[in-house]
Order: structure tokens, then C-alpha cells, then sequence
């Protein structure tokens, strides 16, 4: 009987497993797949690569200096990669079980405004920075990226699309960036979530030949959402 008990809980723990990822396992599984967060168009094989071996480090080495083991399996893993392409920098987002948050940046206005709460990463010339953050401090500290990511993991990016498309002059602002959501070996893929907190947040009125009653149908649609900060 004991035999029994004790196999019934290592088949258990085994199928628990098997319903989990690491980020080094989903970071490989999306590296293979060729998804490097970036508009592969503007890249040769050679920068691809590059770009390859930047993401490893900005998302493994970053979440070991959160004190997160990137060999750890999850239920659940958000990744948000940042990318201002223009510029060379990245903002990233690592969420696991919509508990434990990484921020991962080497954007330099974001360390202008605040360098010293962040902790430095060096890998020979490769440097950027990283903070551990609770889920509370995230949704009170990163509006934006809190609201796509409450856009994710609740389903609704289809119904944002829907409210994005009431009038062409509905907030669009360019976001660089790509959202995953792996749940258990499945991988939910974004492209660009076009939203910022910041632009709805009073509403829209400042929009110059927006039509009032679209205003209105906008705001209805995005509080349809209800995505909650409370």
C-alpha cells in the first residue's frame, strides 16, 4: 500500500512537470522557431544571430539577477521584449505565475530618470540593468506595461482591436515591442499590443478631428475591457 501511495505521487508530481516550462526551455523553443522580437526584414543572418544571442542574455542572465532560476518550470511565463530599434535599446518584462516580476532595460532615459534602484548586469562589453519587482509594485510602477499585460493574460488583445478600429483616429502609439504568454508547453504569440495606458486614462479629448460621439464609442468599448487597477 505504501509502494502504491508512493508511485501515485511520483506520477503526480511527473504529469505536474510535464505541464510546466522553464524560460530557458521557452527561450530556446522560441530562438528555434526564429522569433527574435524583431522585424526580421532588417536583419542579415549575421545580425539575426546577434539578436539571437542578445535576447539569451537579456532574459536568462536577467532573470538570475532577479535571484529567478531560469531552469525553474512555471504553470505560467509573460514575456514582454521591448525593442526601440531605432535606437539600439530594449525594454523588457518577465512575469512568472503573476507573481514574481523582472524588469530588464538598458534604455537610457529610463535609467536618466532612475539608475539606482536597478542592479548592473556585465557579461564582458554586454551591460544593462534589472529590478525585481512584486506584482503590486508592477501595477503601480509600469502602467503601460501592466495594462497589456492584464490584456494577455485575461484574452481580450482581439477585444482591444475591435475598440482600436471605432475611428481611424483612435490611440495607436508605435510600440515596440512582442508579448508571449506560455501556459503549461503552450505559447501564445502578439504582435505589437498598440495601447498605453496613458493616452486613455483621462480619456481622449485632445485628438484633433475625433469625433466626439466615436470619443465616446472609444472609451465605452476600452471601459468594456474592464481591465482593473484596484
Amino acid at each position: 500500500m505504501k509502494n502504491y501511495i508512493l508511485l501515485c505521487i511520483m506520477l503526480f508530481t511527473s504529469c505536474l512537470s510535464q505541464s510546466k516550462s522553464s524560460l530557458k526551455e521557452i527561450n530556446q523553443n522560441l530562438l528555434n522557431n526564429n522569433d527574435v522580437s524583431f522585424n526580421n526584414s532588417y536583419l542579415n543572418s549575421k545580425e539575426n544571430e546577434g539578436m539571437k544571442n542578445a535576447l539569451t542574455k537579456f532574459r536568462l542572465l536577467g532573470i538570475e539577477s532577479c535571484n529567478i532560476n531560469p531552469e525553474k518550470k512555471y504553470s505560467r511565463i509573460y514575456i514582454e521584449d521591448g525593442f526601440h530599434y531605432e535606437e539600439g535599446f530594449y525594454n523588457g518584462i518577465i512575469i512568472f505565475d503573476n507573481k514574481d516580476v523582472c524588469e530588464i532595460t538598458n534604455s537610457p532615459y529610463k535609467l536618466r530618470i532612475d539608475s539606482l534602484s536597478y542592479k548592473k548586469v556585465k557579461n564582458g562589453n554586454f551591460i544593462f540593468y534589472t529590478k525585481k519587482k512584486s506584482i503590486e509594485d508592477f501595477k503601480k510602477n509600469n502602467l503601460n506595461e501592466y495594462y497589456r499585460y492584464q490584456l494577455v493574460i485575461e484574452n481580450k488583445v482581439d477585444e482591444l482591436k475591435k475598440c482600436l478600429e471605432v475611428d481611424e483616429l483612435t490611440p495607436k502609439p508605435i510600440i515596440f515591442t512582442k508579448n508571449y504568454y506560455i501556459i503549461g508547453k503552450q505559447v501564445n504569440s502578439y504582435g505589437a499590443i498598440k495601447i498605453n495606458y496613458n493616452d486613455i486614462k483621462d480619456g481622449v479629448k485632445d485628438i484633433p478631428y475625433f469625433k466626439k460621439e466615436n470619443q465616446k464609442r472609444f472609451m465605452d468599448c476600452i471601459g468594456n475591457l474592464n481591465i482593473k487597477f484596484e
